[in-house]
């Protein structure tokens, strides 16, 4: 009994139809490509020589000269002769010497393109399936894929955990315990596994706004109480309960703002007008700022060299505004902040904001940026702070491509370093 011919694999079968057409398609362009360049050369040499030689044997060029080639036998000793209107013979030359010129570069230049397609007709194809493989590789796994047998009751089973996950079990993901649905367990999973760390900072941001809401509002419901019962005669406590108000007001409105700020960055809907600014200049006009609105503390302006930031320049006075005012909550009356600009180790244009102040432990720095994260030293103090200020200063700079350098110890104090990309120039 004869043995059935062993079929080929449907990649070499695929590829090798296909490739064997793409490549005599670029053969054939190549070929028109080569024919068009070869007109056009031999139509400039033409004219070069035409033109060169009027100007060095007549004076000049004239399109109403006439030209002529003549030959007795021989084609390779023709004359080349030019004659001015009136039949005046102006010059004759031997043309044959240029003609052979041209019949040598010629032979060698058809030589080399018809050694190109011959080599292209040969390797053409191979090189063509070599590229195509990856794409037929995947072609013949769809296939394999596709022939495999569709077992509905697993993507049933599937379907039923999914229907079956509850949010407050949703850390423990799904786990069907089949290895043709492992893929699609671990993706799911994954994404479960954001969303459910998405859904829990979303659920402590609203609580911790709510708290922090609840604060003034209580302060001003307290104060009001009081102003209703002894305000109305007694005007100390009306002075002290207008300033009280006038001032959790004011945070209140504050801490709004800031949340309103984070809410339309945290959708994209916060606007940067980037350009290319001196970072020099915008911190030597915060640092003058400064000097007009904190008269308790001395500030102090180095800058190394001039250096270039793309960037908004509103935004980035605002992430300085906000570290300067965190350093000078906790830096002692009379203390020194320093603000410096230049170029960073690696050249990148940076920043800093250096103070004398309480620091932070490591603890606290790793979370300095977390929204309403305040350190224990400093939870009960009174500076007036949102907790916000630090979290709008990192997404400001995290959308100029920037990062923080923060070196901070207890008891000394803090250094912010703030390290941009280099301007493109």
């Amino acid at each position: 009994m004869k043995e059935k011919k062993k079929k080929r694999p449907f990649d070499t079968v695929r590829v090798t139809s296909i490739a064997r057409k793409i490549n005599l398609n670029y053969m054939g362009r190549l070929f028109m490509t080569y024919i068009t360049t070869d007109v056009l050369v031999f139509v400039l040499l033409a004219g070069i020589f035409i033109v060169g030689m009027d100007l060095q044997m007549a004076g000049n060029f004239s399109f109403r000269y006439t030209r002529e080639f003549s030959y007795k036998i021989d084609f390779w000793k023709a004359l080349y002769t030019v004659s001015d209107g009136s039949g005046q013979v102006l010059y004759q030359i031997p043309a044959g010497v240029w003609l052979n010129l041209l019949r040598m570069g010629g032979v060698i230049l058809i030589a080399a393109q018809l050694l190109d397609l011959i080599m292209m007709a040969f390797s053409g194809t191979g090189q063509v399936r070599r590229e195509l493989r990856p794409l037929n590789q995947i072609a013949a796994r769809a296939q394999e894929l596709s022939e495999i047998a569709f077992d509905e009751t697993k993507y049933h089973n599937l379907e039923d955990a999914i229907s079956n996950l509850k949010v407050e079990a949703m850390e423990n993901g799904i786990h069907m315990h089949d290895k043709d649905l492992q893929g699609i367990e671990t993706a799911l999973n994954g994404l479960l596994e954001r969303i459910r760390a998405s859904y829990k900072q979303q659920t402590q941001f609203v609580s911790d706004a709510s708290h922090e809401l609840r604060t003034p509002i209580a302060v001003i419901q307290g104060y009001v109480n009081m102003l209703d019962r002894w305000g109305k005669k007694d005007t100390a406590i009306l002075e002290e309960s207008i300033e009280a108000i006038k001032n959790e007001s004011n945070h209140m409105q504050k801490l709004v703002e800031q949340l309103l700020f984070l809410a339309r960055g945290d959708s994209n809907r916060q606007n940067l007008d980037m350009k290319k600014h001196e970072l020099n200049s915008i911190m030597r006009e915060v640092y003058e700022e400064s000097l007009m609105i904190d008269e308790k503390h001395r500030y102090r302006f180095e800058e190394t060299e001039t250096v270039e930031v793309y960037g908004d320049s509103d935004m980035l006075k605002q992430s300085a505004r906000i570290l300067i005012d965190n350093a000078a909550k906790y830096t002692k009356q009379g203390e020194e902040i320093l603000l410096r600009v230049g170029a960073w180790k690696d050249g990148s244009p940076f920043y800093g904001i250096q103070d004398n102040g309480i620091g932070m432990s490591q603890e606290d720095v790793t979370h300095a940026f977390d929204r309403f994260y305040r350190a224990d030293s400093v939870r009960n103090s009174k500076t007036g702070g949102t907790g916000l200020g630090l979290s709008i200063a990192k997404w400001i700079v995290d959308k100029h491509q920037g990062y923080y350098d923060i070196v901070s110890r207890e008891g000394l104090g803090t250094r912010f370093s703030v390290v941009f990309p280099q301007a493109v120039q």
